[in-house]
């Protein structure tokens, strides 16, 4: 009776370890990729693999920032303004349009004054052709009380107060404050005999 079981048991270990086998057998290691020799007869030209040309995402280019209107190169305006006359600012441009009727500094220079004869359309043009130079509107200001009828544009050295058209006469004013003391830094765009010029 024991040999039967030991036989048995014998029998149960070879079929157990024979079943181990081959369950290895069937685990086979993944065949490598086939390495594939040239053709010494191919045209070397069309075995070299073609290159990819993949279009660029939109969405993951970096979007430019739009430049801003103070970061915008200025282009002054080309057209030639009329003549100035004696102790205009230099540095101021003239309007295109309208006749100039002198222009004159208060006695402690601390600005310019003059008339010119040209109507609302020429002013709001010439306050765009400030603006192509540099000047800057600005909307406030401390020029309300003496000049409340005036816009004002600035450079940060000169600011130019420009008048309404005028119901009453003909003409209308322009005013220039420089920002800074004409005399004590002498002004390169002085008029002649300059501090002792001008009409006022």
């Amino acid at each position: 009776m024991s040999k039967r079981i030991l036989i048995l048991l014998v029998v149960m270990a070879l079929v157990l370890s024979l079943a181990a086998c081959s369950k290895k057998d069937t685990k086979q290691p993944e065949p490598e990729p086939p390495v594939t020799q040239p053709d010494e007869n191919a045209d070397p030209e069309q075995t070299e693999p073609e290159p990819l040309v993949t279009e660029p995402d939109e969405s993951t280019e970096p979007e430019q920032p739009e430049p801003s209107d103070t970061e915008a190169p200025l282009t002054p305006d080309p057209e030639p303004g009329v003549a100035a006359p004696d102790n205009w600012p230099l540095d101021v441009p003239t309007p295109v349009n309208g006749e100039i009727m002198g222009c004159g500094w208060a006695p402690d220079k601390s600005f310019c004054t003059t008339d010119i004869a040209y109507k609302q359309a020429d002013i709001d043009a010439y306050g765009k052709r400030l603006e192509s130079f540099g000047f800057v509107k600005q909307e406030e200001h401390k020029y309300g009380t003496d000049w409340p009828d005036a816009t004002v544009y600035s450079n940060g050295r000169w600011d130019v107060i420009v008048a309404e058209e005028n119901d009453v006469f003909d003409y209308s004013y322009v005013n220039f404050y420089p920002l800074f003391d004409v005399v004590t830094e002498g002004y390169d765009g002085q008029p002649e005999g300059w501090p002792d010029g001008g009409d006022f």
